[in-house]
């Protein structure tokens, strides 16, 4: 199995912090984006990106305005969103119905403040848990 290479999606710098620490110790490459603009042009530049750890609340684009992008540009299947959010996995679940935004891409949540133990299971690992009510 190929290494996971890692974008970051969070406009809260201490968070960015955490996790890129977090993936510094197990080794892994990362990108950081504070908002879901600036990650779609990271993703076109750099096609070895795997894992997208993705905010939900974030000013300019947020994580929904990112996963309705990647939807209808139709060319990300290869990337494995996991969410990182204070907000409540059903909250989740429910906006992204109400939107319209397929969720195919999103192999897990993670609420905040999350387990750092658990990221890092889940950037080891290649058998992911369905989001609930998909």
């Amino acid at each position: 199995m190929l290494r996971p290479v890692v974008l970051i999606i969070e406009d809260d710098p201490i968070a960015r912090f955490v996790f890129k620490k977090l993936i510094k110790r197990i080794e892994l490459t990362a990108h950081e984006a504070i908002n879901g603009q600036d990650a779609l042009n990271i993703i076109d530049k750099n096609k070895e990106i795997t894992h997208v750890f993705l905010d939900l609340n974030m000013p300019v684009m947020d994580g929904y305005g990112f996963l309705h992008f990647l939807n209808s540009a139709g060319n990300h299947s290869n990337l494995n969103i996991f969410i990182t959010s204070i907000t409540d996995e059903s909250e989740f679940v429910s906006t992204t119905r109400k939107r319209n935004i397929q969720i195919n891409n999103v192999k897990g949540y993670n609420k905040k403040p999350f387990d750092m133990a658990q990221l890092t299971k889940t950037l080891l690992k290649e058998d992911y848990i369905p989001i609930v009510g998909y």
